[in-house]
């Protein structure tokens, strides 16, 4: 949700050398941004160890501008530590005496998230932005040669079933598992199910109901893996998911089943249905049409 600001920032102020702070399992979704752009990775979770970081980091007199986009009390505390002039973000509880721009906290969820973000940009050059630049994310160097160890050459989708915020934004496994036997024989496309260390387990069950073309990577990549992999599929179908985002800001086909969740606040652009009115047929139509390029 962050790229779209990351993108404007380095728009508006072509000469000015941008540094994104962030743990180190999202680094790879911010690399290979161009000679301006620099990353800060954490060293640890700690908030005191997030404001290490920065404040190493830092430039002779500090930044000029820091851009808060977590609304949280340690995101104000790392702004501190940047030493930027100003520090803009939304404010809320404590975080706000730590802010030199306090945007309404009311306000970060009004609209897109990415919108919320942009915002902070708006205040900072003090210019409208009137679209949103579309999320975009670099795959990593050499994802071809990454994709096709992992995957093979034969074409493939694949299957995102997981949720950060558990089952009620999930579509049903057995769904994704119809959904991959009809891509397998009607398409001739491989699957493979991705998600986290947790996923696991269920992600090897949808697996086996999937059938002999399907196989499961949870838990066995890197970020930067998962990117390449994603990168290289004939399309991609999941829930509200990080992959599912990152998909789409990779570029790649995607469609998103979406949960119940704030559509307007969090949703990758598109038309959605609550899950259970959404049936493998309906995927498998959306599936079909990205892969003719409709």
């Amino acid at each position: 949700m962050a790229t779209p600001l990351v993108r404007a920032v380095e728009e508006r102020f072509p000469e000015a050398r941008v540094a994104v702070a962030c743990r180190r399992y999202a680094a790879a979704i911010f690399e290979n941004g161009g000679a301006r752009r620099r990353l800060v990775v954490y060293g640890g979770d700690g908030v005191w160890a997030r404001a290490a970081a920065v404040r190493r980091s830092r430039p002779p007199g500090g930044f000029d501008a820091c851009l808060v986009a977590p609304p949280s009390f340690a995101a104000a505390v790392v702004a501190v530590a940047s030493g930027a002039g100003r520090r803009i973000g939304y404010g809320g509880e404590a975080r706000s005496a730590l802010l030199t721009d306090a945007l309404p906290r009311r306000d970060y969820r009004r609209g897109h998230l990415s919108r919320a973000y942009l915002a902070l940009l708006e205040r900072l050059s003090g210019e409208t932005i009137a679209e949103i630049p579309l999320p975009a994310v670099a795959p990593p160097d050499g994802w071809r040669a990454a994709a096709s160890r992992l995957c093979g050459d034969r074409s493939y989708c694949v299957l995102a079933p997981g949720a950060t915020y558990g089952s009620a934004k999930m579509w049903p496994r057995l769904r994704y598992a119809e959904l991959a036997r009809r891509l397998a024989g009607a398409e001739g496309l491989a699957s493979f199910v991705v998600g986290g260390a947790a996923e696991r387990a269920e992600a090897e069950r949808l697996a086996s109901e999937a059938g002999a073309g399907a196989r499961s990577l949870a838990g066995t990549l890197s970020l930067g893996e998962l990117l390449a992999v994603l990168r290289g599929a004939a399309v991609v179908a999941g829930n509200d998911s990080g992959p599912v985002h990152a998909a789409a800001a990779l570029g790649a086909p995607t469609v998103a089943v979406f949960g119940p969740t704030s559509v307007e606040w969090t949703a990758p652009r598109g038309t959605l249905e609550c899950l259970e009115r959404v049936s493998v047929e309906d995927v498998y139509r959306a599936v079909v049409s990205l892969l003719k390029g409709e």
